[in-house]
């Protein structure tokens, strides 16, 4: 159709043009000159914040970035950025006593919180697979791998099985495992399973042994079974026996995962499984176009299990929503997925600032709430650069 290859054009070219913008408006602030690395917050003005601590989910997620970027915009730049937090992370987050990455460092690069993060531990070997893929650098391979057995090691539960959430600097448990303030006290989470599941696709995607296999494998099927296996919406918290925590659905955490986890099929080539994820994947993305999707074009946040329905998304599930409709409509043909893509696209320039020349709010200007940073620890070039890369390559 007419319309169908209008919407898939238009989304194509500008999502190339905004990869562009966000390449040019993070290698411009990001770099940290005084302290090396990158700094640890830009503000809502894009003005640094000189004493902001350096987190691991920034470093590595700039690390994917740029990374990604140089390959896909081939462009030298993008790859020394890539470079330079590759070096990073090697010198300053790793720890060389006890291995795995810290959790979070001051402006000066001291180690401020040791703990080992197990969401942390999976966006370094992401990252690293990623840099490896760009670049052929060994070390990298290697320290990938090591994180993934630090993670299936010392995070896998032998007894009901699954990743706990955290432990200390010693591989201990910790009493408040915690991701952020905003998440529930509970040792085992879908976040966390999540994006290991990621990473272990992305690391068999560009080095594939058995090892790699192995894990993906294990890691795409707990998803599954526990987190996915209604396949409508997830689960978000589980205790250690997997007692069921959750208390809301997420609508971009539902069409993040949806994408995801069948990319993880792809990369696996297991028929079996795939048939399995394959339905999966359309239940959630059909319940979040059905449930989750406004009037307005966007991505409502969530709805809580006595019904209440928070309607402000966030930057990062908006981006995820453009990849995972469009993942939905390459699947079935069905181009309802499509023209939610393109509607949300529009909404993203609509409300958040998309092909501005600049990077994303946090929240839509409708939501009239105060500015948050523009870069920091959970603000980064991941959701929507990532965005931006996929809806061209599958567009194309």
């Amino acid at each position: 159709m007419i319309v169908t290859a209008d919407i898939r054009d238009n989304l194509r070219i500008e999502a190339r043009r905004e990869a562009e913008t966000l390449m040019r408006w993070w290698a411009d602030r990001a770099p940290d000159e005084v302290n090396g690395g990158f700094h640890g917050e830009i503000d809502a003005a894009g003005q640094p914040v000189a004493e902001a601590p350096k987190s691991i989910i920034l470093n590595t997620r700039l690390l994917w970035f740029f990374s990604a970027t140089a390959v896909y915009l081939g462009s030298d730049e993008a790859r020394a950025l890539a470079e330079r937090a590759y070096a990073y992370l090697r010198d300053h987050f790793l720890d060389p006593d006890h291995g795995g990455v810290y959790w979070l460092l001051d402006t000066k690069g001291q180690v401020i919180d040791a703990k080992k993060q197990g969401y942390a531990q999976a966006f370094a070997v992401y990252a690293l697979a990623e840099y490896y893929g760009a670049t052929g650098e060994p070390g990298a391979l290697t320290l990938a791998r090591h994180l993934q057995r630090d993670i299936e090691d010392r995070f896998w539960d032998p007894q009901y099985r699954g990743y706990v959430e955290a432990l200390s600097a010693y591989w201990h448990p910790i009493d408040d495992p915690r991701l952020s303030d905003k998440d529930a006290d509970s040792p085992k989470t879908m976040n966390t399973h999540l994006h290991i599941l990621e990473a272990y696709a992305n690391l068999h995607r560009v080095a594939p042994d058995d090892a790699s296999h192995h894990a993906l494998r294990r890691a795409l099927t707990i998803f599954a079974d526990r987190f996915a296996d209604d396949g409508r919406h997830l689960k978000l918290f589980f205790g250690m026996d997997w007692s069921n925590h959750s208390q809301a659905v997420s609508y971009g955490h539902d069409i993040e995962a949806a994408w995801l986890m069948w990319e993880g099929a792809e990369v696996l080539s297991d028929a079996t499984l795939a048939t399995r994820i394959r339905t999966l994947t359309i239940g959630l993305s059909r319940a979040t176009l059905e449930e989750g999707f406004s009037a307005k074009g966007g991505l409502s946040y969530e709805k809580s299990f006595d019904g209440h329905l928070d309607p402000d998304g966030e930057w990062w599930g908006q981006a995820e929503g453009l990849v995972g409709f469009v993942n939905a409509w390459q699947m079935t043909g069905d181009e309802d997925f499509l023209d939610a893509a393109g509607r949300l696209w529009r909404y993203l320039k609509d409300q958040y600032g998309a092909a501005r020349g600049s990077e994303w709010t946090w929240y839509s200007a409708d939501a009239a709430r105060p500015p948050v940073y523009a870069a920091g620890m959970w603000k980064c070039p991941y959701h929507n650069g990532r965005a931006m890369i996929e809806l061209d390559r599958r567009l194309k």
